[in-house]
């Protein structure tokens, strides 16, 4: 009788983390099949960048930039905010290096409030052309260490997102983030969506 809803439970959270999962890998395969028809209706190009040298300051896309937004673990924990750093370049078209620093706060087993800061280390494509969005858009992946208030752990991410200038010099953007944290401990994979302010130089 008691295996039976401990059976249930579980069965019930890898179907969460399963179409949460899902949800963000249909919208890769969306995003990447628009890119992919554009550039077979008007050749090599505008919307998969050709691989290339950066060649002035403007294609190097160095940026600072702060993200605010919903940390949502699996299983019974609630969602909290997360607060977020976020530093990167593009050393080569159309690829961007950088680095995220985050914090969040979620409830533990014993009801109280346990502190968690991520060290992401992340790798990205850029997209490129003339589509309304997509042109702003990136995908990618990222991994690094996760701290907290007992330990540590490693994490890694699929990551997505956007970011649209707000102003003709393209210093300021705001855009949105999205990744699925997963991580190699029992501690919950969590989802994270975020709204993106960046500065870029």
């Amino acid at each position: 009788m008691v295996l039976g809803p401990l059976h249930d439970t579980k069965s019930n959270t890898y179907f969460l983390k399963e179409k949460k999962l899902l949800k963000l890998c249909v919208f890769v395969l969306l995003m990447s099949s628009v890119a992919y028809s554009q550039e077979s209706l008007e050749g090599p190009g505008p919307t998969l960048p050709l691989i290339k040298k950066v060649e002035n300051k403007g294609e190097s896309r160095v940026h600072i930039g702060l993200n605010l937004g919903i940390n949502s673990p699996e299983g019974s924990r609630g969602s909290t905010p997360e607060l977020g750093l976020d530093i990167g370049y593009q050393p080569l078209i159309p690829f961007g290096l950088g680095v995220e620093l985050s914090t969040s706060r979620f409830s533990g087993g014993d009801d109280e409030f346990h502190k968690r800061t991520t060290l992401l280390f992340r790798g990205t494509y850029n997209f490129g052309g003339d589509i309304p969005l997509i042109k702003h858009s990136y995908f990618g992946a990222a991994a690094g260490p996760v701290f907290l208030s007992d330990g540590s752990e490693m994490a890694f991410a699929p990551v997505m997102g956007f970011d649209v200038p707000l102003d003709v010099e393209r210093r300021f953007s705001l855009g949105f983030i999205a990744k699925y944290l997963f991580v190699t401990s029992k501690d919950p994979d969590s989802m994270i969506t975020s709204a993106a302010f960046k500065y870029w130089f």
